[in-house]
């Protein structure tokens, strides 16, 4: 049965690859987007640009591999479900226009399988280390974004 979920599994990779780029795709795959679009073009795109398929699929892939890692050992079942429903969220979030994260989505699907499969196998030193990570990532990014607009400010002063 494991080794037909694995197939399936590849397939519901394939849809939070595409559904990725529909949300949560600068994050992970717009700076591999403009490097290939200014290698192919010699020009800085000014704009929208067409991403290629193989990349949103390295964006999805790279994801599920990252996030799912270290959280739980999981089989094949138990991805497929965890990434059916997070690709699922995303459609739906991306619809209703709601900014959400692709990889917190799909740590809470991951989670959410494991709960109910096997609560024990969920390694929860990992687990705080990304929810603290979550955690920290926003005051930090203000206050750093905070501190170099006025040292730029100061400077546009005095220049």
């Amino acid at each position: 049965m494991e080794r037909l979920f694995a197939r399936y599994q590849f397939l519901s990779a394939c849809f939070i690859a595409f559904v990725h780029g529909s949300n949560d795709v600068s994050n992970a795959i717009a700076p591999l987007a403009t490097i290939v679009y200014v290698n192919q073009s010699h020009k800085v795109p000014m704009g929208k640009i067409d991403i290629p398929i193989w990349i949103l699929a390295i964006g999805g892939v790279g994801n599920i591999i990252t996030n799912s890692d270290n959280i739980a050992n999981i089989l094949p079942s138990s991805g497929f479900c965890a990434e059916l429903v997070t690709a699922i969220t995303i459609l739906l979030s991306s619809r209703l226009g709601l900014p959400i994260s692709t990889s917190h989505i799909l740590v809470g699907s991951i989670v959410g399988v494991e709960l109910v499969q096997n609560s024990a196998s969920i390694q929860m030193i990992t687990l705080r280390r990304i929810m603290t990570a979550w955690f920290i990532t926003i005051p930090i990014s203000a206050s750093l974004g905070a501190i170099i607009f006025k040292f730029m400010d100061f400077f546009e002063e005095w220049g």
